[in-house]
C-alpha cells in the first residue's frame, strides 16, 4: 500500500554493479533521478527535496554520527601522549644532567659525540617500547571492559562485522594493524622526545663539567634543564586544560541531553517487536492480529496495560508526510506543510502516558470501514491552528490511506519520536485499526521485570499466529539511554582522558620544581641563613611555579575556543565557547597546579642552612 502513495519516498535498495560500473558511475546516474523525483512530486520542505543517492555498502554500514566522536577521541589520545612524551623529555633532561660526569668522562676517553647521542636515544626507544607494551596491554582490557558495559550491539572483543551490519562501537578491537601502529608511535616519539635531551647531554664542555661535577649548582646543564623544562611544562599544561574543557563541555551536555523530557513516562516500560509480511497477511487481517496480540498480553498477570505502535518514541527515522486542511483552500503543490506520521493501537496513550489535552482518544469502535478519525499533538495544533480549535477540522494526511478526509478527535502532549537533541515535531496519529501496519513496537506497562514475562509474551503472541519474528525485547529506559550512548561513551572516555592528563601534568609540574629545588638548595641555603623566613622561600618556589602554570592555562584557553568548533555538533543544550566551564575548569587545574608546586616548596621551606652549605 506505502508503495503506492504518492508521498511515500524514504526508501533503501540495495542493488549490484554491472561487471565495469564503478561507484562513481552509479552514484551519478543515481543523483540524476532526484530532480526527475521532485518535480513529479515536490516535498513539501523547500530546504530538504526528496532527492535520491547512492552510496557504497561500506558508506552505508559506518555510522555517520560515530565519525566526528572518533576523530575528537583520537585528538584526546594525542594530547595524553603528548602530555605524557613532556614529562618524560623532562625527566630524561633531568637524568642527562644527572650524568654530566659520566658523559664527560666517556668524551674525555675519546667516545665520538654521535655515539652518545645513539645510545641515550637507544635508552629512549627502550622506554618507549616498554610503554608501548603495557599500553596495548591496557587497551585490551580497555575493549574488552567497555564490550562489557556498552550498548547493546556493541559485540565481543575482536568481533568482526559482515554484511549489513552498522560500523560502530562494535567494530572496535585490536589487530595487527593496532599493534603496527602503535609501534609506530613509540619510535616516533622515542625519537621526536628523546633527541632533545640526547643533544643537550652530549653538546657538554668535558672541563667545565669535569671540573663541576661536584657541585649540584653549578652543573652546566641545570639552565639548560630549567629553560626546556618550563617550556615543557607549559604546553602541558595548555593540554590538559584543552582536554579538561573538551570533557568538562560534554559532561555538561550530557547531563542536559538526559534531562530532556521525551513527553512519556518510561519507567517499568518494557518494549518489543512484531513483523508480519505484506505478502502473507491481507490488511485487515494484520489489524485484527494486532489487535488479538494487544488484548493477550493485556490479560498477563502483572501487566497494567498495553499499546502499540509502528515507530517507538526517540527511536529517530519515523514516518514523515505532507498534510493537507480540508476546509481551506488549496495550497500549491509543493508548498504542503510536513507532519509526523504514527499508526497506533487504542492502548497507546494509556501506556505511555501521553497527556490528553482536549477531546478524545481512539477506542475500538474506530475502525476500517467506520469515518477516519485522527488526533494531532499540541505543537500541530499550536502551528496549523493558532488561535483556533482544531477538534472537528477536516484534514487529509499523505500516508495510511488518509490521504482524502478525516476528522480531527483530540489533541494530546508533544513527544519526542526523533532523537533526544532533536526537538518535537508537529504529529498526527491514526489507528492501527484503519491503518494496518505490518511492523509495530508493543508497549507493556508492568512492574515485572523484563525477563520474568518474555517467556509469557512469547507464548501469547505465537498464540495469534506462530510464524511471527518477536524480537528487541528491552525495556524503554534503555531504548532511551541508548540514543545518549555516543554522547555519553565520548563524555565518558574524554573524561578519563582529561583525568589522566591532569594527573600527569600536576605530576610534571610536580617534577619539576622538586627538581629544581633540589638543585638550588645551595642556593636557599644561603637564602636562610642571611634571614629569609620560611614563606618567602615558599612563594619564591610556588612564584615559578604558577607563572608557568598562568601562560600554560593562557594558551590552553586561547586553544580551546580555537577547537570549539570542532565539539560543536556533538554538544547539546551549551556553547561551546561556554564561560562557565572554562573558568571552572582553568580554576580547577590552577588549583592543582598550586599544590604540585606547593609541596615541594614546602620542602625547600626546610632546608637546613647548615647541611645545604657542608654538602655544597
Amino acid at each position: 500500500m506505502e508503495l503506492s502513495e504518492r508521498w511515500s519516498h524514504s526508501y533503501d535498495l540495495v542493488a549490484r554493479l554491472k561487471p565495469g560500473v564503478t561507484s562513481a558511475q552509479a552514484k551519478s546516474e543515481v543523483e540524476r533521478l532526484g530532480p526527475r523525483i521532485d518535480e513529479a512530486h515536490p516535498s513539501p520542505f523547500p530546504s530538504a527535496p526528496w532527492g535520491a543517492k547512492a552510496r557504497t555498502l561500506d558508506e552505508a554500514r559506518t555510522d555517520p554520527a560515530l565519525r566526528t566522536s572518533v576523530l575528537i577521541l583520537f585528538g584526546a589520545v594525542g594530547f595524553v601522549l603528548l602530555i605524557a612524551c613532556v614529562n618524560l623529555a623532562n625527566l630524561l633532561l633531568a637524568r642527562g644532567n644527572a650524568r654530566l660526569r659520566e658523559i664527560a668522562v666517556r668524551l674525555a676517553v675519546g667516545a665520538r659525540r654521535m655515539r652518545l647521542v645513539r645510545q641515550l636515544l637507544t635508552e629512549s626507544a627502550l622506554l618507549s617500547l616498554l610503554g608501548a607494551l603495557a599500553g596495548l596491554a591496557l587497551a585490551w582490557w580497555g575493549v574488552s571492559l567497555i564490550s562489557s558495559i556498552g550498548p547493546a550491539g556493541f559485540g565481543s572483543l575482536g568481533h568482526r562485522l559482515s554484511g549489513l551490519t552498522l560500523i560502530g562501537l562494535s567494530a572496535i578491537r585490536l589487530d595487527g594493524s593496532v599493534m603496527l601502529f602503535t609501534l609506530g608511535v613509540a619510535l616516533l616519539t622515542a625519537f621526536l622526545f628523546g633527541v632533545l635531551p640526547a643533544v643537550q647531554a652530549s653538546r657538554i664542555d668535558v672541563a667545565d663539567a669535569l671540573r663541576s661535577a661536584g657541585s649540584r649548582s653549578s652543573s652546566l646543564g641545570v639552565a639548560g634543564f630549567r629553560a626546556s623544562g618550563s617550556l615543557l611544562i607549559a604546553g602541558e599544561v595548555a593540554l590538559a586544560l584543552v582536554l579538561l574543557i573538551g570533557a568538562g563541555l560534554m559532561i555538561r551536555s550530557l547531563e542536559r541531553l538526559l534531562s530532556v523530557r521525551t513527553g512519556i513516562d518510561p519507567e517499568n516500560l518494557v518494549t518489543l517487536r512484531v513483523s508480519m509480511a505484506w505478502d502473507q497477511y491481507p490488511r485487515q487481517a494484520m489489524g485484527r492480529n494486532l489487535a488479538e496480540i494487544e488484548s493477550r498480553l493485556a490479560a498477563l498477570p502483572g501487566i497494567e496495560s498495553v499499546g502499540m505502535s509502528d515507530c517507538p518514541p526517540v527511536a529517530g527515522g519515523c514516518n514523515r508526510t505532507v498534510i493537507w486542511f480540508r476546509d481551506r483552500p488549496e495550497v500549491p503543490r509543493g508548498s504542503e506543510p510536513g507532519i509526523g506520521v504514527h499508526t497506533v493501537s487504542p492502548g497507546y496513550l494509556s501506556t505511555l502516558r501521553i497527556p490528553l489535552i482536549r477531546g478524545r482518544w481512539f477506542t475500538a469502535a474506530d475502525f476500517a470501514g467506520r469515518p477516519k478519525v485522527v488526533v494531532i499533538s499540541e505543537m500541530a495544533a499550536r502551528r496549523f491552528w493558532l488561535n483556533e480549535d482544531p477538534i472537528g477540522r477536516p484534514i487529509a494526511v499523505g500516508q495510511g490511506g488518509f490521504h482524502d478526509r478525516a476528522e480531527v478527535i483530540g489533541i494530546v502532549g508533544d513527544v519526542r519520536y526523533g532523537t533526544l537533541e532533536e526537538p518535537p515535531f508537529p504529529d498526527v496519529y491514526m489507528s492501527f485499526l484503519q491503518s494496518p501496519k505490518g511492523n509495530a513496537t508493543i508497549f507493556l506497562r508492568t512492574r515485572l521485570s523484563a525477563g520474568s514475562i518474555v517467556p509469557a509474551m512469547r507464548r501469547e503472541v505465537t498464540a495469534v499466529d506462530k510464524s511471527l519474528p518477536i524480537f528487541d525485547i528491552k525495556p524503554m529506559r534503555e531504548r532511551i539511554g541508548q540514543t545518549a550512548s555516543r554522547m555519553r561513551y565520548s563524555a565518558l572516555l574524554l573524561g578519563v582522558f582529561a583525568f589522566i592528563a591532569l594527573a600527569l601534568a600536576s605530576v610534571g609540574i610536580y617534577g619539576v620544581m622538586s627538581y629544581g629545588v633540589a638543585q638550588r638548595t645551595h642556593e636557599i641555603g644561603i637564602r636562610i641563613a642571611l634571614g629569609a623566613r620560611p614563606v618567602e622561600v615558599v612563594a619564591l618556589v610556588v612564584r615559578r611555579g604558577m607563572a608557568l602554570t598562568l601562560a600554560g592555562i593562557i594558551v590552553g584557553l586561547a586553544a580551546a575556543l580555537a577547537l570549539s568548533r570542532t565539539l560543536s555538533s556533538l554538544l547539546y543544550g551549551i556553547r561551546p565557547t561556554d564561560p562557565a566551564t572554562y573558568a571552572l575548569l582553568a580554576l580547577l587545574l590552577g588549583g592543582v597546579a598550586f599544590l604540585a608546586s606547593y609541596l615541594p616548596a614546602q620542602r625547600a621551606a626546610e632546608v637546613d642552612p647548615l647541611e645545604a652549605l657542608r654538602a655544597e
